[in-house]
């Protein structure tokens, strides 16, 4: 379609005019259409998980492939919130109400489960939906299943969202654990009986400075060690001809934001005094003694080669040692491949 728009275009033009362009647009929506299964297919599949017709296969495969696939799950458990929170209450002749803290908590929970059964979702899926049934007509869209290489994902690209996800969110809970107004603390209660209790604080405590204090100090010399590591390593790779590299999806940035999310909401909560400072020191710790070395990984992944995985640098600084190699998975391949 693209050689024959520039066929047709006059010499020197670098863009489709207004009306070829409200065409192509007004032609794409009609395949779509045309192309989309009946209601009741649709509501079947997206209720109860049933199986479409073979002529809508491909229909599936964009929905669980597409783009907007991570979309559709928060949006589905938006969706959830909004019944419990205003068609309930409707039903009930209660009046709505906005969401409480335990249902945002809850719905950023179930984003964060769905989010990070990604993939294994999607091969499930594609098991039951896309691959021909005993009878069935195998079409483009079809699957079967066969040997596939092992998805890896590239160090670039993902290691510098994951140093900036835990700066920030090492950021947020340091921010907390200075300012908070209460902590969380034991008192005895007896022979052997212990509670927890809120103790007032103002500003830092110097047992707390200490702990961040080390935990800095650990993680950076963590990182120095992770750096000679990845010096002497990286070069010193296995090829891995059973692996393919992909770049960091919608998803994983959904998945990587939610949880931070969760972690700067916390980090608020504690420091403005709504709960007691726990979790906070928790991240603290866990940003500084972590950070340093990640942005070791994240500065290997940049000038280091293009075939470079993130489980790869991740291991050599780590562990120090050499990743294995991958080898070849179960997993579904088109059923017709083009010969074009």
């Amino acid at each position: 379609m693209v050689a024959l728009l520039a066929d047709l275009a006059a010499p020197g033009a670098t863009r489709v005019d207004l009306r070829t362009a409200a065409g192509l647009v007004r032609a794409g929506w009609a395949t779509r259409a045309r192309t989309r299964p009946p209601l009741r297919h649709v509501l079947a599949y997206r209720l109860v998980d049933r199986r479409v017709p073979a002529q809508y296969r491909g229909w599936v495969r964009d929905d669980l492939e597409g783009a907007c696939a991570p979309l559709r799950v928060l949006v589905n458990v938006a969706a959830v919130v909004l019944v419990v929170s205003v068609l309930l209450p409707l039903a009930t002749g209660d009046r709505p109400h906005a969401p409480s803290t335990g249902a945002v908590a809850v719905m950023l929970g179930m984003s964060i489960g769905l989010l990070s059964r990604g993939t294994w979702q999607l091969r499930t899926q594609a098991r039951k939906h896309l691959v021909a049934e005993p009878g069935e007509e195998v079409t483009a869209d079809t699957f079967l299943f066969g040997m596939v290489m092992r998805d890896r994902l590239t160090a670039r690209g993902t290691a510098g969202m994951l140093a900036v996800a835990v700066g920030v969110v090492g950021l947020a809970a340091l921010v907390s654990c200075l300012v908070a107004p209460t902590r969380l603390g034991v008192e005895g209660c007896g022979s052997g009986c212990f509670e927890t209790v809120t103790d007032p604080r103002a500003g830092a405590s110097p047992e707390l400075l200490t702990a961040l204090g080390v935990a800095l100090l650990a993680g950076v010399l963590g990182s120095v060690l992770s750096a000679r590591r990845l010096r002497r390593l990286v070069p010193a790779r296995h090829p891995q001809h059973a692996r393919r590299l992909v770049r960091p999806t919608v998803r994983h940035g959904m998945l990587i934001g939610a949880i931070s999310l969760i972690a700067i909401g916390i980090a608020w909560i504690e420091g403005t005094g709504r709960a007691d400072l726990f979790f906070s020191v928790v991240s603290a710790v866990g940003a500084l003694l972590t950070l340093p070395a990640l942005l070791m990984v994240w500065r290997a992944a940049r000038s280091g080669p293009a075939d470079l995985a993130l489980v790869d640098v991740l291991r050599i600084a780590r562990a120090g040692t050499v990743p294995s190699v991958d080898t070849y998975q179960e997993g579904l391949v088109p059923a017709l491949v083009a010969t074009d």
